[in-house]
């Protein structure tokens, strides 16, 4: 191996090992506070849903899927178990996708929330 070669080496670990010795900053983000909360009805999956879905997800979350029928509800209910692990009792299953479809399934849920002229209503 050539003298420049051994150099070249020998700079270049020299300079990942002062690298790695710099400490890191953390990257810091301040978010806006969540205001958002479920529209509260009587309809039993409201409960639910405040236990089991708010867990995981923000209102806002919810509020903000697009226009969807009770089947696509209950489809990303049972989504939500099945493929992601949620610890939704089966028997409210059903009552948090009604309650969702019959409160959020025209898609308007975040123009009720933040009103029309708030940016995450816009779509």
């Amino acid at each position: 191996m050539s003298t420049l070669h051994r150099f070249i080496l020998m700079a270049g670990a020299a300079f990942c090992l002062s690298a790695a010795a710099l400490p890191a900053s953390a990257l810091q983000i301040t978010l806006p506070p969540d205001t958002a909360t479920l529209e509260p009805s009587t309809l039993p999956g409201y409960q639910k849903a405040l236990q089991n879905c708010t867990a995981c997800h923000t209102a806002a979350y919810m509020q903000t899927q697009p226009a969807s029928s009770q089947a696509w509800w209950t489809a990303e209910v049972h989504k939500m178990k099945k493929a992601y692990g949620a610890p939704i009792p089966e028997a409210d299953m059903d009552a948090i996708a009604e309650y969702m479809y019959k409160i959020y399934g025209s898609g308007d849920g975040a123009s009720r929330a933040y009103g029309a002229a708030h940016p995450a209503a816009k779509k």
